[in-house]
């Protein structure tokens, strides 16, 4: 309802909070990531051009709205079971799609998504391959890029064959998590 530039870069986290982030070492860096995102998009002279979506999943999904950055609400705590990738995924990508829709109506509008995980799909109840398949053909139709930042050991080329879209990144350590969220965070303002 906000709008305060005629020029939007909207930035979409989706981010694993499973207690596999916890335990291979990765909550501490995506908590520093969010903090340097949130720091990023609130002090930059683009600001009044960037509002940032995020939504946490697990067993079940937090989707926070898209907000400017000085209210985005960056707690995060890796405790879930599941891995609810498909629900995430598709929930944020017609989050995303609505506000190019309702922003796009006045406005030039851009995005980016960032899927950060450390495993696979392992338990979404409520949307399935074909639903992930076709939302993100609309999303490439709008030219919203779609990175997938997955832990080093996470063996996820199955799922970026099924979703050729999506482009695969790995990071080795919450070091190189960090400096992607940086860079992903910095695409938008370009």
């Amino acid at each position: 309802d906000d709008v305060r530039s005629a020029e939007q870069a909207l930035l979409y986290l989706v981010v694993d909070k499973s207690g596999s982030m916890y335990n291979n070492g990765l909550e501490a860096g995506v908590v520093e990531g969010l903090k340097e995102v949130k720091s990023l998009v609130s002090c930059v002279k683009e600001r009044k051009n960037i509002q940032t979506a995020m939504t946490f999943f697990g067993t079940t999904l937090d989707m926070r709205p898209f907000q400017y950055g000085e209210n985005i609400d960056i707690s995060y705590e890796a405790n879930e079971g599941e891995t609810h990738l498909y629900d995430a995924i598709v929930k944020s990508a017609n989050n995303m799609l609505y506000q190019y829709k309702e922003i796009g109506k006045a406005n030039l509008v851009k995005g980016v998504m960032l899927i950060i995980t450390d495993g696979a799909e392992n338990g979404s109840q409520e949307y399935s391959e074909s639903d992930v398949a076709n939302v993100l053909e609309q999303l490439k139709e709008k030219e919203i890029p779609v990175l997938l930042a997955s832990f080093e050991k996470a063996d996820l080329s199955s799922f970026s064959k099924k979703f050729g879209y999506i482009q695969t990144v790995k990071f080795k350590n919450e070091h190189q998590l960090r400096a992607m969220m940086k860079f992903v965070t910095d695409h938008a303002m370009d």
